[in-house]
């Protein structure tokens, strides 16, 4: 760009920061969507592994790949427990993954919470496409920081964090590990609290 200039370590740093944070939070946010065969696979699972052992996670590396050694077919039994805990249990206690569920105080869905962040997405320029789901859902929340950060915009990725997403995730953390029922979520809500604990 005509009269930008710049030390080139310090491009080459910005990029490779935008990169590695953008695929990071588009990784957990596929951690959060209702397992398909695109999503869950070797490839996956494989990735999954790599980043629990680059961060030295032995005990999430090990509930990964005792879970893996142990079941035949990963893919159903995902989708089985992700029913479960997020969708519908048989005791009626699930852990919805939606803001506004712990954010408005008084466990319903598509509350204020849930239009505070989509207008926050639309004044970011971005937006939900996927209508299945309400806007607060975690998956979106971990893909809109997926797009903030892959265009550096590192304001924003922080003020959604602290303002938006911590509050809410904290309360849904804890309960979820409360019950710790499944070991991949168990791990992959591990690794949304360690990534967006860091940025903050």
């Amino acid at each position: 760009m005509p009269g930008l200039t710049c030390s080139s370590h310090q491009c080459t740093d910005t990029v490779a920061e935008t990169t590695i944070l953008s695929r990071l939070y588009s990784f957990l946010a596929l951690t959060m969507h209702y397992p398909d065969p695109e999503l869950c696979n070797t490839v996956f699972f494989e990735a999954m592994t790599s980043l629990l052992k680059s961060l030295g996670s032995q005990t999430e590396l090990s509930l990964l790949r005792d879970w893996l050694n142990q079941t035949p077919d990963p893919l159903n039994d995902l989708k089985t427990a992700y029913t479960h805990l997020f969708i519908t249990a048989d005791s009626g206690e699930t852990i919805p993954p939606y803001a506004s569920i712990y954010r408005d105080g008084n466990g319903t869905l598509q509350g204020r919470s849930t239009e505070q962040i989509r207008n926050f997405y639309r004044q970011c320029g971005f937006d939900i496409t996927d209508t299945n789901e309400p806007a607060d859902h975690i998956r979106f929340q971990l893909d809109f920081l997926a797009a903030l950060t892959s265009e550096a915009r590192f304001e924003d990725e922080q003020f959604f964090l602290q303002t938006f997403f911590r509050p809410w995730f904290e309360l849904f953390q804890k309960k979820f590990m409360q019950e710790a029922r499944h070991p991949f979520y168990t791990v992959s809500i591990q690794l949304i609290d360690f990534f967006t604990k860091e940025e903050q």
